[in-house]
């Protein structure tokens, strides 16, 4: 079967090729790129017959497309022009013939084949589409006269000149027209020619709008531009008006920038730098962009503190005075206070100093960074901090270069210029949290400021300068010394700031605290009152610390609560608060402590430990079952401590006959417990309570209730010295033990860090050896 179509016969089964993007019309010729296999099958076989192609839009832009992926109609082509490319795809010229409709798919691979049918549009010969006819024609006239295409619009209108069929109207507009493809498929699809007129001339009407908006966006941005040039051309303008009536505001303004770098007391280098950049600013044009970078540069030299010092105290610096400020502005913390002392004193002694950067080391809350504060007042300084926690990038150090957009100097350069003066107390904090990573390593920055020897020419990438940070008192501060570099750690004189105890916890909160919260909630003196008890309940029951900045959290705690009734007039007159009415305010006790042991006990020794909150009461457990001579360990217990337990062990079975032990614990097991198994607990100091404990079990002699203990202990027997004394004797103190015993070695640390009251109320035991041990902790 076969049907015909402007004169030319078509066969109703053809071949198909997939177009993307693009839609055939009926009278209209394309060119086309022919790649795939299948579209090549297909145009092999047309031109080996009639030359006659269905061309059929497809729904998606994928190479592989099944005939779900086509629509059903299409249009009938004639291949009159073929050129094969090197790659092997052709590049095709073609001309529509006639809308069709696929009735089906008589072959799919290697190419496709459909059988088809004709698409006939129906034209009404009445006035109505002569009119729309014209009037299509006339719009589409004018959409080609605002997009201003000459040599377009003089074949286009010569083209629709000659056409009076509708038909032929639609589909020569309609390739014509900036349309998305389903809109060319619902032209294609539309078998009423008025319909497809109404719709061509709706996507005439939208384009030309389009354009007039895109003019309309240029016309006021040219307008802008326009205003931006005839800105600078006036400008320019005054310049040279200015200039003939002898008043130059750009060179005053120079000259301006010029006098102050003369004032600003840079080096011979650094303004001789400032004076070249400041010539290339004067020779700029106005409207060039570097102006304001280089302004910025400039505003930056002249600004820093070059030669500007805090007077200070100089040689009137009195360590008596400094020693009270410290001691007003803290309490306690004695060793960390003289060491502050002597360092003032060298300053007084000298009127320099040069020498290591301190470090004030210690967990939070202790008055690290306040201690600074205070500091910088007796000394009559600025006080600058920097905190250089989470510091990730080098040129928060450093700064970033010039050439960079926004870039501005480093922060060290920052503090300094906002200081005022080239001699404050510069205080970095968090030295031990700062990072790395492919920013570079702002650690290792901070070792040229951090050096004495060094830091007198700093070198910032924004300034390109050396500044002298020689006159700056650096102080950092941390909580722990491991992640501190070796070589930044090297150029630290490092300051421990132990853990407050409960004493001097008591006493801070009276002195410091009390007087602080009240001031800030508006509580007169007299109104309210705290005891001794409730404080030492808050400070023992409700916190675990080292520092106040929890213990001042619920001080404020209770504050507010009270504050409120006091609003609410619930409460008149004055408000005690006793340890009855804590829980009331803060909820039930948080925290509990152990406490000595209330009977002597076969196998319980107890120890003392130390945290970095304070020291604990640890009891240490052994017990003896049938078995091999294992040892069983318990309670979440480190390596090191795990060894201490093996070295207890080996020393007693070895001294088995001098301790009156029968040899024939291998057929016993040994379970050493600590309790409190969820906490982590490592360190050799247990020791000689492990060796106690067992040793204990072994001669059924009862360990004494009342006798803490610690130290290490090695396989001959003897005590080794141990750190944490402070906080250890403390913990022993609170637990209500009555003697404790300590390594010889650390009878200094008695002395120099113990509390006299604490000294009175405990008897001390200094041993050299497990010999010397046992007799004081066994009956």
């Amino acid at each position: 079967m076969s049907f015909v179509s402007n004169s030319i016969t078509i066969e109703d089964e053809l071949p198909l090729i997939p177009l993307k993007n693009v839609v055939l019309f009926p009278r209209v010729a394309i060119p086309l790129l022919v790649q795939r296999p299948k579209s090549a099958g297909s145009l092999d076989l047309a031109m080996s017959q009639d030359r006659l192609v269905v061309f059929v839009a497809q729904k998606n832009i994928y190479d592989d497309v099944d005939q779900k992926d086509l629509f059903r109609i299409g249009t009938v082509g004639r291949v009159f022009e073929v050129h094969k490319l090197p790659d092997g795809s052709s590049k095709i010229n073609v001309e529509g013939i006639a809308r069709v409709r696929i009735k089906d798919f008589s072959q799919i691979d290697p190419f496709f084949k459909v059988k088809i049918e004709p698409v006939k549009m129906t034209v009404p010969r009445n006035v109505e589409a002569e009119a729309l006819t014209r009037a299509t024609v006339d719009q589409f006239k004018k959409l080609l006269e605002v997009r201003q295409m000459p040599a377009v619009i003089h074949d286009l209108v010569e083209a629709l000149n000659q056409v009076r069929d509708p038909e032929q109207v639609v589909d020569l507009i309609a390739i014509n027209l900036n349309l998305e493809l389903k809109d060319q498929q619902d032209i294609l699809e539309t078998t009423d020619s008025v319909e497809a007129l109404k719709k061509i001339n709706f996507y005439i009407s939208r384009e030309i709008e389009i354009i007039d908006a895109e003019k309309k966006v240029f016309k006021e941005t040219k307008k802008q531009l326009g205003k931006m040039q005839k800105e600078v051309f006036l400008r320019e303008q005054m310049k040279s008006i200015e200039k003939e009536l002898g008043i130059d505001s750009e060179k005053g303004e120079i000259e301006t920038i010029r006098a102050k770098i003369k004032e600003a007391g840079m080096t011979k280098e650094t303004e001789t730098k400032a004076l070249k950049e400041l010539d290339r600013l004067e020779r700029m044009p106005s409207f060039s962009p570097e102006i304001s970078y280089l302004r910025t540069y400039l505003d930056w030299l002249v600004e820093l503190p070059w030669s500007k010092k805090s007077p200070g105290n100089g040689g009137k610096l009195e360590l008596k005075n400094a020693e009270k400020i410290l001691n007003d502005d803290h309490y306690g913390l004695k060793k960390a206070k003289e060491r502050i002392i002597e360092y003032l004193a060298v300053q007084k002694q000298v009127g320099k100093i040069k020498g290591p950067i301190l470090c004030f080391v210690g967990p939070p809350g202790v008055g690290k960074t306040s201690i600074g504060r205070s500091i910088a007042r007796e000394l009559g300084r600025k006080f600058v901090r920097m905190s250089l926690g989470g510091l990730r990038d080098e040129a928060e150090i450093r700064g970033h270069r010039r050439t960079y957009v926004g870039a501005l100097p480093g922060r060290v350069i920052q503090g300094i210029h906002s200081a005022g003066t080239r001699n404050p107390v510069f205080m970095l904090d968090e030295i031990d949290k700062v990072g790395i990573d492919f920013r570079g390593d702002p650690s290792a920055a901070l070792l040229e400021a951090l050096d004495p020897e060094q830091n007198f020419a700093f070198s910032d990438h924004y300034l390109e300068v050396p500044f002298d940070l020689s006159d700056v008192l650096f102080i950092t501060t941390a909580n722990v010394l491991d992640t501190i570099p070796p070589a930044l750690r090297d150029r630290l004189e490092i300051i421990e700031f132990p853990g407050y105890t409960e004493e001097e916890k008591l006493h801070i909160t009276k002195k410091y605290l009390m007087p602080k919260l009240f001031s800030e909630h508006g509580i007169k003196d007299g109104m309210l009152i705290f005891n001794d008890q409730v404080l030492a309940d808050i400070i023992r029951k409700h916190t675990r610390e080292a520092g106040v900045r929890d213990l001042e959290r619920q001080v404020a705690t209770i504050i507010r609560k009270i504050t409120r009734k006091i609003v609410e007039k619930k409460a008149k007159g004055k408000v005690s608060v006793t340890s009855g009415s804590l829980h009331s305010y803060l909820g039930p006790i948080k925290y509990t402590h152990q406490q000595a042991e209330t009977k002597d006990e076969i196998g319980v020794a107890t120890g003392l430990a130390w945290t970095p909150v304070g020291g604990e009461v640890l009891s240490i457990e052994a017990t003896k079952m049938p078995g091999r001579g294992k040892l069983l360990l318990t309670g979440h217990l480190g390596e090191v401590m795990k060894e201490s337990a093996y070295a207890a062990l080996s020393y007693a079975r070895s001294q088995a006959a001098k301790l009156g032990i029968k040899n024939d614990f291998y057929k016993e097991d040994i379970h050493l417990h600590v309790p409190s198994g969820a906490i982590p607990k490592d360190g050799p100091s247990a020791g000689t309570a492990m060796a106690t404990a067992i040793i204990s079990l072994f001669t059924q002699k009862p360990a004494r209730k009342d006798v803490g203990m610690t130290g290490e202990i090695t396989l001959r027997g003897k005590v080794l010295e141990i750190g944490g004394v402070k906080e250890k004797v403390l913990a022993a103190h609170r637990a209500g033990l009555k003697t404790v015993i300590l390594p010889a070695d650390n009878k200094k640390d008695v002395v120099e860090d113990i509390p006299r009251e604490i000294r009175r109320d405990l008897k001390f035991k200094f041993v050299k050896n497990v010999d010397e041990l046992l007799k004081i902790a066994l009956r």
